[in-house]
């Protein structure tokens, strides 16, 4: 039973790292593409102006914010799978690790997805590349959950005569 858990867990990480880079690799032609643009304007003397300007900031500390909680469900993750490794596995440590991961997917993903929204891309390209992390997200929710209540049950069975 463990090696099945170690083999979808390492499955797991290993699809949230492929999801990471290619989602990165793919974001990182579009926004050199408006850093290039930007440059271009700046260098022509062309100033933007401050509304333009305020909203590139927030979208930045937005994306810097998204960025950190996706490397952090990723280290969440990692801890959860090396607990694992360590027979520890309904223990009261993974439920936060859990839940790192899960809303670490999700937030960042509502969040692109939202943007991509207001910037007039289709709804069918959003659903199709933000799906897959909303379900992963969702599933590392509730398997928290379950096993929160799990953790629950036992504690009070073990107060049971």
């Amino acid at each position: 039973m463990k090696k099945k858990l170690n083999v979808f867990c390492i499955l797991m990480l290993v699809l949230m790292a492929t999801n990471i880079i290619i989602g990165l690799v793919f974001n990182f032609s579009e926004s050199a593409q408006a850093f290039q643009q930007g440059w271009d304007e700046g260098r022509k003397g062309r100033a933007m102006d401050g509304l333009d300007s305020l909203s590139s900031i927030v979208m930045a500390l937005l994306a810097l914010a998204c960025i950190f909680l996706l490397i952090r469900s990723f280290i969440a993750l990692v801890r959860f799978i090396l607990n694992v490794n360590r027979d520890k596995v309904f223990v009261w440590e993974n439920i936060p690790l859990l839940r790192w991961t899960g809303w670490g997917i999700l937030i960042p993903t509502v969040v692109f997805s939202t943007y991509d929204l207001l910037a007039h891309v289709p709804a069918d390209k959003i659903y199709n590349e933000s799906m897959d992390d909303i379900i992963f997200g969702l599933f590392c929710l509730i398997v928290a959950e379950v096993f929160a209540i799990g953790l629950k049950l036992k504690e009070e069975q073990d107060l049971t005569i």
